[in-house]
């Protein structure tokens, strides 16, 4: 591998990351604090958050149940889920919060997640596909795949083609089923390589999660457009929640890390700042109806231009099925 092919996507990310920075604090020098939106109660709907007992996930969790949505989070780590639900309940007082397993780097995790889910009966309004990783070392999923692309994208992929029956379900014409995707500025810079999407060729860290995150919009483009075809009350769209003071940088490079110890307070958004846009996505009544948007602070903004093709939309979409094991039902879709 040449050393060209590793620092070319680590300038790309390290550009992308530092022009969100900069605006990030443009905006934060701009303006006085926003006043936190108020939403309305969510009383009796159901919502799945993937890795949601911690960071931005668990933010948006505890902001869900304080409405009065009954919230599920589906994590790979049992006692920091439950130590979650037992302080979101303790700090909401009425919320309905619970934890099941789900490691999204595992097929049939994924699989008897949503089986013990569909036991419970019971549907679901929400689903926000959080969960993710962050520049880590070459290694792959239980099923084969680029931990990036197997964890990032395609587990969120199976969760959400599994659980599609029950959002179809749920949603009314009145109050449509949300599917959420967390994506990131990365993807702006991303490549996709459908002949080497496991990044066997030359792994890049950088380039492996820039391409998770531009598939994630892809995928979520898409899914709106199926969904649409078909007459659905569900809408998709995808986030950017900006650059985040959380857990997820532990594999950068170790200046960064200094960096990032010593700006963070001034730079980077909280957590809690970090899952106002999925908050925004999840239930604002503004985005009732409206799907296939890239959502930043709030508002609807312009993705990457190559995530608006269409064939490679649909290429993405009939690989990510064989790679799975689901049938491609899009093919059936104009």
């Amino acid at each position: 591998m040449s050393l060209l092919s590793l620092l070319l996507p680590m300038l790309r990310v390290y550009y992308a990351g530092l022009a969100v920075i900069l605006h990030q604090l443009r905006r934060r020098l701009r303006s006085r604090c926003p006043p936190t939106p108020v939403f309305p109660t969510q009383n009796g709907k159901v919502a799945i958050v993937t890795g949601g007992a911690r960071g931005i996930g668990y933010h948006t969790v505890k902001h869900l149940a304080r409405l009065g949505m009954h919230v599920i989070i589906a994590g790979n780590n049992e006692r920091e889920g439950q130590e979650a639900v037992r302080k979101i309940k303790e700090e909401t007082l009425t919320g309905k919060v619970e934890f099941l397993y789900c490691d999204l780097a595992s097929m049939k995790s994924i699989r008897h997640f949503v089986q013990q889910f569909r036991a419970k009966n019971c549907p679901v309004h929400v689903l926000v596909n959080n969960a993710g990783v962050m520049l880590v070392p070459e290694r792959q999923t239980e099923d084969g795949f680029e931990e990036h692309f197997g964890l990032n994208y395609l587990g969120h992929f199976l969760l959400t083609n599994l659980l599609l029956d029950t959002l179809k379900q749920s949603g009314t014409h009145s109050h449509c089923a949300r599917i959420v995707t967390v994506s990131s500025a990365t993807h702006y810079v991303g490549k996709l390589h459908l002949d080497d999407l496991q990044s066997r060729c030359s792994y890049s860290p950088h380039g492996a999660y820039a391409q998770s995150k531009l598939a994630l919009v892809l995928f979520t483009y898409r899914l709106q457009h199926l969904l649409t075809a078909n007459g659905s009350h569900v809408t998709a769209n995808v986030v950017d929640p900006g650059v985040v003071n959380t857990e997820l940088y532990k594999h950068v490079f170790w200046v960064v890390k200094v960096v990032k110890w010593m700006t963070a307070w001034l730079f980077f958004k909280t957590p809690e700042e970090g899952a106002s846009t999925t908050i925004y996505a999840a239930i604002s009544p503004e985005m009732e109806g409206v799907g296939g948007c890239y959502l930043y602070n709030e508002e609807r903004t312009k993705s990457a231009d190559v995530a608006y093709d269409e064939e490679l939309q649909r290429r993405l979409w009939t690989e990510s099925c064989k790679m799975v094991g689901i049938s491609d039902e899009s093919s059936r879709a104009p």
